[in-house]
């Protein structure tokens, strides 16, 4: 059995994974003291339009084009990026969970119904689908959190799905069935903690991906347009590109860092906690 120590000594042999990791953490820091660096509404004016950064320090990272702080959109908009990661992963896992283990345990046409259900929504380009989720719900961040949600979730079903099949005719599953078990109590409790391992680490993959869904809302317009964001931010300054390209840039350098900290994070949990890796 894989103890926390073991994953620990095996996830901190992966370098990369670690700088992944303190990304994240710094991410988490910024997001958790946004409130206590910048109190006040981020989405405020507070100075002349288009302050390069470095320039005054007031605005380390400058202004943008109405002349509101970029920092403090950067640090608030780390909130609204993480939440949105964190809860479409949970939403995408959830409902992945539940359709591909049902599938893999019950067969026969339940999982014929729901595995062609999964290749309806895989057939749809997600970006189309998240628009018009958006667009039908409404521009809130709980509505773009469930839209990523809701169109995340069919790799995390067929992964699972595909764990399911290979642990429901075990030994310790039929000893489960012969002594009376419920279907949903072996489901829940002896198969899926053992097929959980490679579905957490697509699941903080589904977290880097819902944050480039969020970011590509934002810059189209249907972000929510009552809190900051890092798409949003790029979006606003995508016409000043040329003259005022560091308003782009900065969001985009934030959006880059902490999507490829989140992959390497995941590379980091596969070399942890896949049992077919060899033990060093």
């Amino acid at each position: 059995m894989l103890t926390f120590w073991t994953f620990a000594r095996k996830f901190a042999r992966n370098r990369a994974a670690l700088l992944g990791l303190l990304v994240i953490v710094a991410v988490v820091v910024v997001a958790a003291m946004a409130p206590v660096w910048f109190p006040r509404n981020p989405l405020r004016i507070v100075g002349r339009p288009e302050i390069w950064p470095f320039v005054n320090p007031r605005f380390p990272l400058g202004t943008d084009s109405l002349g509101r702080d970029i920092a403090a959109m950067i640090a608030h908009g780390a909130r609204t990026t993480l939440m949105i990661g964190i809860f479409a992963s949970l939403t995408a896992s959830l409902i992945g969970i539940t359709v591909g283990s049902t599938a893999a345990y019950f067969g026969g046409w339940v999982d014929e119904v729901f595995m062609r259900i999964a290749e309806l929504f895989q057939t749809i380009p997600n970006i189309i689908f998240v628009l018009t989720i958006v667009s039908i719900l409404g521009q809130t961040i709980t509505n773009i959190t469930i839209a990523v949600g809701i169109v995340t979730w069919t790799p995390i079903a067929r992964l699972t799905r595909a764990e399911f099949l290979s642990l429901r005719d075990r030994e310790f599953v039929q000893a489960c069935r012969a002594i009376g078990m419920r279907d949903l109590s072996i489901m829940v409790r002896q198969i899926l903690p053992n097929a959980l391992p490679p579905v957490i680490i697509l699941s903080s993959l589904v977290v880097a991906s819902a944050i480039l869904f969020e970011s590509a809302v934002s810059f189209l317009g249907l972000g929510d347009p009552n809190v900051a964001s890092w798409g949003g931010l790029i979006g606003d300054g995508r016409t000043l590109i040329r003259s005022s390209w560091y308003i782009c840039a900065v969001p985009g350098i934030a959006i880059m860092a902490t999507v490829l900290a989140l992959n390497l994070v995941g590379d980091g949990l596969n070399d942890a906690l896949n049992p077919k890796l060899n033990e060093g």
